[in-house]
C-alpha cells in the first residue's frame, strides 16, 4: 500500500474551481441569488507518516457527488489546508473564520485536536474527525456536540487487540507505549484487557522522542514477553524495531492503528516482515474497499473510509440545514444519524439521493464506508460501531483478515428508493442481487467491481440486493409494486434459478441476466455459465508441484454443481501431473450457507494438515478468509484461491487463483444494456476463449508462471472432454 498525494492536481483543480466560483458569483444580479458551493473545510496531512486519510478518496468522492447533481445542484467544494506544511492553528482561524464553512474536516492525531478544538468549536462550527480515537481528549469536547469523530474509541482496539492475542495462545506481554495522549490511553485500557483475555503484562515503558531505546529493548529481553505490544506512532515504532533487533531478540511486534503506515515499509523494508497489527478498517459489507482498489489500484489506507463519511456527514448536514435553516449545525447532524428510514449507502450516488431526500424533509438512515453511522447520546465518542482487521506484514504489504464490527451488526445493503425524489438519475436502472452481502473477497465482490466499473463508465442507476433480500423482490415483482421500475436485473449463484425465472416470465419487458443458473429460453433473458473445470486443472497441476507431502486438498462450501467443475478440474490435473497425489475434498456446508462459514472452513483446513496436506484449493466464497487463517498458523501449507486473484490474503501462502472473469461479464452485460444489444439465451465461459483461468501470485518460482502457457492444450481438451457429459 502507498500513500499518494492528490497534490498539487488536486490543489490546482480548486484553485481553478474557485477562481470560476468568484467569477460567477460577482457576474451579475442572477449570479448574487446564488448560494454558491457548498463549502467543507479540511484539515488534514498530505504527506508525512500519519497521511493515511486519502486526500485522493476525498477529491474522487467530491467530484462524482457532483458528477451527480450535487446537492439541488449546488456544487460540493472542499477548502483544503494542508497541516503537515504550516501551522495547523493558523488554519483553523482561518477555516473558522469563513461564513460559508460551517463543517471542518479533522484533524488527525489528539494533540492537533486540543490545539484546534477550541478554535473552531468557539465559532460554533462543527468538526468532524476521521482519526482521534483517544478519550482522553474527546472527552473535553462534550458541550454543545459540536466535535464529532467517524472512528471508534481506541477502548474499542483495546478489546480486539487483547482478543486476538489470547485467540493465538499469547500469555504474556510487554507493553510500550507513547508519551501522549494516544499513548495513555492505551496504558490506561490494557491492564483490564489483558486481565479479562489471561494474558499477563510482564512490563510496560512509556517512551518519547528522548527515549534510549536500546534501554527498553533490553529490559524487554529481561520480561522474555511471547509479543511486544506497541501503541506508538510509525517512527517510534521503527525504532524501537531496530533496537529490538539489534539485541537479537525474536520477539515479534504487535503494533496498533497509527502504525499501519507506507512510513512503516519503507523504513523497515524486510525487517517489517511478520510485524502484525489491528487498524480500523471498512465495513466489507458496502463494498468501499472493493471501489477504492478499482480506482487507485491499492488498498485503502487506515482512516480513509472515516474520512469519506465525515465528508457524508458534513453534505447531509449541509441538506438538512437548507430544509430547516433555524436548526443549529449540531441539531441538524444530530437530526441526520437519527435517520429511520429507507437505507442509503456511501457511494456518490447513493449520497446525493440521500441528500435529496434529507433536503426534501425525508428522513433516511444514512450508512457509511466505515458501516452504520449511529451514535450515542455523546458524540464526540464516535460512532457505535466499527471495524477492525488485523494485519500481518507479508510480502512487503499490508495482509488484512476480515474486518470483524467492534459491536453485533446486521449488514444490510441499501433498500430500494421507495421516495420519487431519489429515482432521477439518467440512464437505464440496474438491479444487482448478490448470493451474500458483499465483503466474501471472492464471488460477489467479483460481481461489485464489476458493477462499480459499469456505474463509472456509463450513466445509470444501480441498486443492489442479497438472497436475504428474496421475499422483499418476490413480492416487488409479483405485485408490480415499482416506484422505480428495473431496466435490467442481474442475479449472481444458482440459488436465485427458481426466482430469476419466475421474475422474468411475469416481466417480459424487463431484461434478466443470471450467472451460473440455466437457460431458460424466454427472449428477455440471458445466463452465463464459467465454467472452471480447465483453470482448475492447472491449479491441480500446480497443487502436484508444490505439495512436498504427496497429499493435497479442496475445501468447497458445498457439494453443488456449481463446485463440481472446480473439485473435478482440480483432482484431473493433479493425476494427470503426478498419478500417485493423494486428493481429499471436505465440504464445509451442504447448501449455499457453507460459502459463508470461515470458521468452520478454518476447522476443515486445520484438519486436513493434521492428515499431512500441504496444498488446498479454497472453494469456500467468504469461508476463505478461515482457511487462510488457519495457513497462518503453521505456515507450511500453500494455498489456492477461486474467482479473483486472492494474493492479497497472504502473498507468502496464496500461490495462485483460480480466477473467472466475472466482474468482466457483469461490466458487459451492463454495457450491453446501455447500448441495446442485449442477447438472450446462453452463454458458456470456458478456459480456452479467455472467461476462467490460473492466476500464479506474484514471487513465484518463474516455472510456476510458465505452467499456464505449458500446460493450457492439454487443460483444454481436458475441459472439453467434460464438457461432453457435463450437466450445466
Amino acid at each position: 500500500m502507498t500513500t499518494r498525494s492528490p497534490f498539487p492536481g488536486f490543489i490546482l483543480a480548486l484553485t481553478l474551481f474557485g477562481i470560476v466560483t468568484l467569477a460567477i458569483l460577482f457576474a451579475g444580479c442572477a449570479a448574487a441569488a446564488d448560494p454558491g458551493p457548498v463549502r467543507i473545510g479540511v484539515l488534514l496531512p498530505a504527506n508525512g507518516s500519519l497521511a493515511t486519510h486519502s486526500l485522493d478518496g476525498l477529491a474522487w468522492a467530491v467530484n462524482e457527488m457532483n458528477r451527480h447533481g450535487g446537492l439541488d445542484g449546488r456544487a460540493i467544494e472542499v477548502v483544503y489546508r494542508d497541516t503537515s506544511a504550516g501551522d495547523i492553528s493558523a488554519y483553523a482561524e482561518e477555516l473558522a473564520g469563513r461564513d460559508d464553512i460551517e463543517v471542518v474536516i479533522g484533524p488527525a492525531t489528539s494533540a492537533e485536536l486540543g490545539e484546534i478544538a477550541p478554535i473552531v468549536t468557539g465559532q460554533g462550527k462543527l468538526l468532524i474527525s476521521p482519526s482521534v480515537t483517544t478519550g482522553l481528549v474527546t472527552a473535553g469536547f462534550k458541550e454543545k456536540n459540536l466535535f464529532w469523530r467517524t472512528c471508534p474509541a481506541d477502548g474499542r482496539q483495546v478489546e480486539a487487540i487483547f482478543r486476538a492475542l489470547r485467540e493465538d495462545g499469547v500469555g504474556n506481554i510487554s507493553l510500550v507505549t507513547a508519551n501522549t495522549t494516544y499513548g495513555e490511553t492505551f496504558a490506561r485500557l490494557a491492564p483490564a484487557a489483558a486481565a479479562m483475555n489471561g494474558i499477563r503484562i510482564a512490563g510496560s515503558s512509556s517512551i518519547d522522542n528522548s527515549s534510549d531505546f536500546a534501554a527498553v529493548a533490553a529490559r524487554i529481553g529481561e520480561e522474555e514477553p511471547d509479543t511486544v505490544v506497541a501503541a506508538l506512532y510509525p517512527e517510534d515504532a521503527v525504532r524501537l524495531s531496530d533496537a529490538l533487533a539489534a539485541t537479537g531478540s525474536p520477539t515479534g511486534l504487535f503494533l496498533t492503528d497509527a502504525c499501519r503506515s507506507p512510513y512503516l515499509l519503507a523504513n523497515l523494508g524486510e525487517r517489517a516482515e511478520g510485524i502484525r497489527g489491528t487498524s480500523l478498517s471498512p465495513d466489507p459489507s458496502t463494498g468501499y474497499a472493493v471501489a477504492y482498489e478499482e480506482i487507485f489500484g491499492e488498498a485503502p489506507p487506515p482512516f480513509a473510509a472515516q474520512t469519506y463519511d465525515a465528508l457524508l456527514l458534513a453534505v447531509y448536514t449541509a441538506a438538512r440545514q437548507e430544509a430547516v435553516p433555524a436548526e443549529t449545525p449540531a441539531e441538524s447532524l444530530r437530526w441526520v444519524v437519527s435517520g429511520d428510514g429507507t437505507v442509503k449507502g456511501w457511494d456518490p450516488q447513493e449520497a446525493v439521493e440521500a441528500a435529496a431526500m434529507i433536503r426534501a424533509g425525508a428522513h433516511p438512515s444514512v450508512t457509511g464506508a466505515s458501516g452504520p453511522l449511529r451514535f450515542s447520546e455523546t458524540p464526540s465518542a464516535g460512532p457505535l460501531v466499527g471495524y477492525y482487521a488485523h494485519w500481518t506484514v507479508e510480502g512487503g504489504i499490508f495482509c488484512e483478515s476480515t474486518p470483524v464490527p467492534s459491536a453485533d451488526v446486521t449488514a444490510a445493503l441499501p433498500g430500494l428508493s421507495y421516495d420519487p425524489a431519489a429515482a432521477t438519475g439518467a440512464g437505464p436502472v440496474v438491479w444487482m442481487v448478490y448470493p451474500l452481502v458483499k465483503g466474501d473477497r471472492s464471488y460477489a465482490d467479483s460481481a461489485y467491481r464489476g458493477l462499480f466499473r459499469a456505474k463509472e463508465a456509463f450513466e445509470l442507476t444501480k441498486r443492489e440486493f442479497s438472497y436475504d433480500d428474496l421475499a422483499l423482490l418476490d413480492a416487488v415483482f409479483a405485485e408490480q409494486n415499482f416506484t422505480e421500475k428495473p431496466d435490467l436485473v442481474i442475479t449472481e449463484g444458482f440459488q436465485f434459478t427458481d426466482a430469476s425465472r419466475e421474475w422474468a416470465e411475469k416481466h417480459p419487458d424487463i431484461r434478466f441476466f443470471t450467472l451460473e443458473q440455466a437457460d431458460f429460453g424466454l427472449p428477455n433473458a440471458c445466463d452465463v455459465v464459467m465454467v472452471p473445470f480447465g483453470a482448475s486443472y492447472l491449479a491441480g497441476v500446480m497443487a502436484a508441484d508444490l505439495s512436498e507431502t504427496g497429499r493435497i486438498g479442496a475445501i468447497a462450501g458445498a457439494p453443488v454443481a456449481v463446485t463440481d467443475p472446480f473439485v473435478e478440474g482440480f483432482r484431473a490435473g493433479a493425476k494427470a501431473r503426478d498419478p500417485d497425489v493423494n486428493v481429499t475434498v471436505r465440504y464445509v456446508g451442504e447448501s449455499f450457507e457453507g460459502f459463508g462459514m470461515p470458521e468452520r472452513a478454518g476447522d476443515l483446513a486445520r484438519g486436513l494438515r493434521s492428515d499431512g496436506v500441504d496444498v488446498i484449493l479454497m472453494i469456500a466464497g467468504s469461508g476463505n478468509t478461515g482457511i487462510v487463517d488457519a495457513a497462518r498458523e503453521t505456515g507450511d501449507v500453500y494455498l489456492i484461491g477461486e474467482d479473483t486473484d486472492q494474493s492479497y490474503l497472504a502473498p507468502n501462502l496464496v500461490a495462485a487463483s483460480v480466477v473467472k472473469k466475472i466482474d468482466t461479464i457483469v461490466c458487459h452485460a451492463v454495457e450491453n444494456e446501455v447500448d441495446g444489444t442485449f442477447t438472450p439465451g446462453r452463454e458458456v465461459w470456458t478456459l480456452e476463449d479467455g472467461g476462467t483461468g490460473l492466476f500464479v501470485s506474484p514471487g513465484f518460482d518463474e516455472r510456476y508462471a510458465r505452467l499456464p502457457v505449458e500446460w493450457r492444450e492439454r487443460a483444454i481438451a481436458a475441459e472439453k472432454e467434460y464438457l461432453k457429459t457435463a450437466v450445466l
